[in-house]
Formats: C-alpha cells, sequence, structure tokens
C-alpha cells in the first residue's frame, strides 16, 4: 500500500514566502552627510543655475515642484562631479517625496558617476539591486546585489534576496548556492538564519528536483530548527524526492526515525509505517505503532485498514514469538548472517534491543548480508538501548542510498546529547 506523495508539503515550503526584502535607500543620503569630511566637489559653471534652482524649489512649501527639474537635470549628458550631486539630489527628493522612481534614478546616477565613495558604494549597490528586484528586472538585481554583497554589505538580508533574484528566474542551482551561502555566513558569524530560509531552500529543492538537494535542504531545516512539524517535513520530503525510490526497508528505517522523533501526527504517517514494516514480516512492531495511533488519536479506531492490519499483526504475534528461539539458535550456528538478520528484525521490532543488537553485529561478522542494511539496525537498536555513542559508530558505518539516512538518525542523537528536544519514548 503506498499513499499520496507529500508533494504538497514541498510545495507548502517553497511558498513559505519569498525572501526578497523592500528597502527604501532614505540611509543613502543621510550617510553622505554624515561624513566628518565629504569630498570636495567641482560643479560645472552650466549646471550651478540648475542645481541652486532644484535646492530652492526642495525647501520651498511645494518641494514635488523641483521633480521636474530634477529629472531634466538627469537627463542632460552629465559625468563625474555634475553627475553625482545630480543623482544626489535625487536621492534626497527621492526620500522626501517616497518616490521609488526618482530615487532609483538618483542611486544609479551616483553610481555611474564614479564618485560614489568607498563607505557608500556597497548600500548604493544593494539599492541599485533592490530597485531592480522589484521592478522584475531580476538579472540586473542578480548582477547589482551581488557586487553589493561582494563590496562586504551584509544588511537587508541581502544574502536570501540574491537567491530570491535567481529563483524568479528559475535559476534554481544558483539560488540555492546563494541561500547556502548565506546560512553558512551567519552560522559562522554566530547568529541563527530566519526559519524560513530553511524552509524556503528546502521547499524550492524539492520543488524543482534537484537532485540530492532536497536531502541536503531539509537537514538543514531539522538541524537548524528541530520541531516535530519539522522533523516530519524533513523526513517526508526527503523520502518523496529520493532517488531511487526508497525501498519498504529503507522507508521503515526512515519512518522509526519519524516516530522516534515525535513527527507522526497523521493517519497517513502510520499507515505508511505500518505497510512498510508489514504485519506479515514484523507484526509486534505493527501492531504497538497502530496502538499508540489510537491511543494518541492520530488514527481513527473506525478505519477499516486499521481493523484489518491489526487483525492481521496480532493474529501473527503468539507464533512469531514461539519461531524466536530457535531462530536465535539458528542464527548462531549458520555460515552466513542471513538468518541473524532477519532475526535481528524480528526482535527489534519487539523491543528486545540488547538481542537485536548482537544478532545485528552477528550478521555484519559472518557476512553474506547487505551490510548498510545491517548497520541501519544495529544503529537503531542501539538507539532504543540509549547507547548514543554506539549507535553513532554504527550509522557512520552505512554507506551508499542509506547514508542519508544514518545521517538524520545521527543527528536526531546528537539533538538529544544537547537537549534540544526531549527523547520520544522508545517503541516497543
Amino acid at each position: 500500500m503506498r499513499f499520496l506523495s507529500h508533494f504538497s508539503m514541498a510545495v507548502a515550503l517553497a511558498a513559505a514566502g519569498t525572501l526578497a526584502i523592500s528597502a527604501v535607500p532614505q540611509e543613502a543620503h543621510a550617510q553622505k552627510k554624515k561624513k566628518d569630511k565629504a569630498p570636495k566637489l567641482e560643479i560645472s559653471k552650466e549646471i550651478r543655475p540648475k542645481v541652486a534652482a532644484i535646492q530652492q524649489a526642495m525647501a520651498s512649501e511645494t518641494p514635488a515642484t523641483a521633480k521636474p527639474l530634477v529629472e531634466a537635470l538627469l537627463a542632460e549628458p552629465l559625468a563625474g562631479d555634475d553627475l553625482f550631486i545630480a543623482g544626489q539630489l535625487a536621492i534626497q527628493l527621492g526620500s522626501s517625496l517616497k518616490d521609488t522612481g526618482l530615487q532609483e534614478q538618483g542611486i544609479n546616477a551616483s553610481l555611474q558617476s564614479g564618485k560614489t565613495s568607498a563607505e557608500q558604494q556597497p548600500s548604493f549597490l544593494f539599492f541599485a539591486g533592490n530597485f531592480a528586484y522589484s521592478a522584475g528586472r531580476f538579472a540586473e538585481a542578480q548582477q547589482k546585489l551581488q557586487q553589493s554583497y561582494d563590496a562586504g554589505y551584509r544588511q537587508n538580508n541581502i544574502g536570501a534576496l540574491i537567491a530570491e533574484a535567481y529563483f524568479k528566474e528559475n535559476k534554481i542551482q544558483e539560488g540555492l548556492a546563494a541561500l547556502d551561502r548565506a546560512l553558512e555566513e551567519q552560522k559562522t558569524a554566530g547568529n541563527k538564519a530566519p526559519e524560513d530560509w530553511y524552509r524556503r531552500g528546502a521547499g524550492m529543492a524539492m520543488k524543482n528536483n534537484v537532485n540530492g538537494a532536497a536531502g541536503k535542504w531539509t537537514y538543514k531545516l531539522v538541524e537548524a530548527y528541530p520541531t516535530g512539524e519539522n522533523w516530519r517535513a524533513a523526513l517526508s520530503v526527503y523520502r518523496d524526492s529520493a532517488n531511487p525510490k526508497l525501498s519498504n526497508q529503507e522507508n521503515l528505517e526512515l519512518m522509526r526515525l519519524m516516530r522516534k522523533a515525535d513527527a507522526m501526527e497523521s493517519e497517513r504517517d502510520y499507515f505508511e509505517y505500518a505497510d512498510a514494516a508489514d504485519p506479515r514480516r514484523l507484526p509486534g512492531e505493527v501492531v504497538s505503532l497502530l496502538e499508540e495511533g489510537l491511543a494518541k488519536g492520530d488514527v481513527p479506531s473506525s478505519s477499516a485498514y486499521v481493523k484489518e492490519t491489526l487483525a492481521a499483526a496480532r493474529g501473527s504475534v503468539s507464533a512469531d514469538k514461539a519461531s524466536l528461539p530457535a531462530s536465535e539458535r539458528d542464527a548462531k550456528s549458520s555460515a552466513n548472517g542471513k538468518i541473524a538478520l532477519a532475526t535481528a528484525d524480528a526482535l527489534l521490532g519487539y523491543a528486545e534491543y540488547e538481542k537485536a543488537a548482537a544478532l545485528y553485529q552477528a550478521a555484519i561478522t559472518k557476512g553474506g548480508v547487505d551490510t548498510a542494511r545491517a548497520q541501519m539496525g544495529l544503529g537503531i537498536a542501539n538507539v532504543g538501548k540509549s547507547d548514543w555513542t554506539a549507535a553513532k559508530q554504527a550509522f557512520a558505518s552505512v554507506t551508499g542510498g542509506r547514508k542519508s539516512i544514518a545521517d538524520f538518525w545521527s543527528l536526531w542523537i546528537d539533538q538529544q546529547a544537547a537537549g534540544s528536544a526531549a527523547p520520544a519514548p522508545a517503541a516497543s
């Protein structure tokens, strides 16, 4: 049994809100006024009277009358100091009139003049890029915002804004790289980036089927914000974006972690888990799982699936348990680890963690089995014993397609040690 994809969750993550910041460069003119030693400007004789007229109009009771004068001045073939002065007048008047179009003209004129100071250059580039973004000129926004970033500007969430400029043009790889850089820089500085940044990256990675990126970004999300909701989102997004698709056994390993992380919250979660465990193969674990879901009210007692699956699992438990002692004896005498692995799986389902761990180790030692699968089982059994060190050692040994699942388990263990999330009761 398979259920509908959690793609809607990815859409919700991707729509966590674009990260663009609409900033108004009122600081631009103010920065110039704060300078103790502003650079000396030489205005040409031709534009001095025009500048005086603009200043007079700006100082009047109707400063809006200065706008056509400023626009006319900007339309002239100015350069150097003249162009810089015209740009500064446009910024000042645009700020006063709350006219972003005039501000943008002023910012660009100041930059084009070549006279913008080294101190002002980064912020001017940022505002130029922000204006371009707001106008939908995303390629221009990417260029100017990146120039600002490279010049050291770090205000107004510029790193996230660069990412959004790429996302708007469907340049997902470039956007994720920009967002990743912004997150890492925040971390290096000892800060914690907003949760929306992580959710945005995870959602965009999955929604656009970026190979390998969904797992990376969901990991980042739950690493920074380890809530039950985020654990559920992270593991669900990872599962649904896995390429190749997870096997039933791999899905079971993931769902066991979802249960440990207290992230099971819908009947779909329980049904996915029960389906992966299979009431014929691991009846004890299926009974424990569905009874837990019923007790929490997460699954309806009226569900035909619950009734049928519980009946099948309960009907198999006695015979399954009775067969285990013989299986344990056979596992010890077998030339390879296949019986040990199967028996360890069954014991794990009954929360017999000590016995399960010993048999998983025996399976690995004897060989003839999928070692990564056995290492995963060993890690999970050690988690059941609350032996975090042994569990992490087992998960660290996992290679191949299961490595990402093992990494999620190791992250969860680290969070228990750090006290960032309360350990969930062991499955029984």
